[in-house]
């Protein structure tokens, strides 16, 4: 008798209520306008009131005496931040373009989560249409976050080779990448293997019936 009501009450834990669908919309609800508000108008607030365009800037370091932080490697490079003053409308969008391409990407799995979360609240999970959304999720977060990293390198490399900014000797071009946004959708295109999976079973009982 206990066991079972262990077991009960253990599984109502699992259950996505009502509570739950309402508190996760409003979540991807403030994704969807945060990314909205810092990837698109902020931008285009910076433009209209001609705000200097941050940019990082690679140059060498000549002389032993620059302080170097804790744990730092003396290479004879550093990074450092620089306020771009008068920054022209392509210098803006070009380095506004991995924020913008990150925001839309945010707002379109921001929609295809919510289209999941409907369903499950609907009672039906286990659809082919959810399995097209995870799978479009997992591609947008793998190839979408490689996107904006790509982007981002291309900005920077943008800013450093134009006659804004002295050259560095050598010019030499950068690209950082991380494998996170590929390992995250291995993580996700699992999942939609388990739902399409759960499809095949229940079509398969249906079948029986």
């Amino acid at each position: 008798m206990d066991s079972s009501t262990s077991g009960k009450t253990t599984s109502d834990w699992l259950i996505f209520t009502r509570s739950d669908y309402i508190a996760t919309k409003v979540i991807l609800g403030i994704a969807a306008a945060g990314s909205v508000l810092f990837g698109l108008a902020g931008p285009i607030l910076d433009a209209v009131n001609n705000t200097p365009l941050p940019v990082t800037y690679r140059t060498s370091v000549t002389s032993s005496a620059v302080e170097l932080p804790r744990g730092a490697t003396f290479d004879g490079n550093a990074t450092v931040d620089l306020l771009l003053k008068d920054a022209s409308s392509g210098e803006r969008l070009t380095q506004a373009l991995p924020a913008v391409l990150l925001a839309a990407l945010t707002i379109t799995v921001a929609w295809l989560l919510f289209q999941l979360i409907r369903s499950t609240q609907a009672g039906e999970p286990f659809t082919r249409r959810n399995v097209w959304h995870i799978n479009g999720i997992a591609l947008i977060v793998g190839l979408g976050g490689l996107l904006v990293q790509l982007t981002g390198g291309v900005a920077d490399n943008a800013i450093q080779t134009s006659d804004r900014l002295p050259h560095p000797d050598p010019l030499t071009l950068e690209m950082t990448f991380t494998p996170v946004p590929l390992v995250v959708m291995i993580v996700i295109a699992l999942v939609g293997e388990a739902f399409r999976r759960g499809v095949v079973l229940r079509e398969d009982v249906e079948g029986l019936v």
